[in-house]
């Protein structure tokens, strides 16, 4: 099915709708293949998960250095460790202003479950309090994972418009 969105009364169709209505079929497709993937692997994580903070400059404060020395012992217990922790990187597009840091986990549960953990919750405000930035847990793909699948829910959803 096709969006179809008027503009004025006398206009019934744009090209970007075409292009609108296009998204919203690959979506939906993609969408459906991760339903299908997590039904699949339903009660278990089999796919990384990480969490990824931008963080931007700050001044050091001693909260900040009780916050990195605090919390290993927050993410050890959840199977987590740090991957990337304040360390170089080089901006290749874009800008990316401040340190990035990432921290893996077995699977999205242990890292949900990290994240709303009293130990975590406690010494975040450390961080917050003196760092702004964006922090997200993202699932990873699985081992072997292709993305050819990703590819073809794109092309069968331009087909069905």
């Amino acid at each position: 099915m096709a969006w179809r969105i008027a503009v004025d009364p006398d206009e019934s169709y744009k090209p970007w709708e075409e292009a609108f209505a296009r998204t919203v079929g690959f979506a939906r497709a993609f969408c459906s293949a991760v339903a299908r993937r997590r039904e699949s692997t339903k009660g278990k994580d089999t796919m990384p998960a990480y969490a990824i903070a931008h963080l931007q400059e700050a001044a050091p404060h001693p909260d900040i250095a009780e916050y990195i020395e605090r919390i290993p012992a927050t993410f050890e217990p959840y199977g987590g460790r740090f991957l990337v922790h304040f360390t170089q990187h080089e901006v290749k597009e874009g800008s990316w202003p401040g340190s990035v840091v990432v921290i893996g986990f077995p699977g999205i549960t242990e890292a949900r479950t990290w994240w709303d953990s009293p130990a975590y919750q406690e010494i975040a405000p450390l961080r917050s309090r003196h760092v702004q930035g964006d922090i997200v847990l993202v699932e990873g793909v699985p081992e072997g994972y292709d993305p050819a699948g990703s590819a073809k829910a794109l092309r069968d959803a331009l087909r069905s418009d």
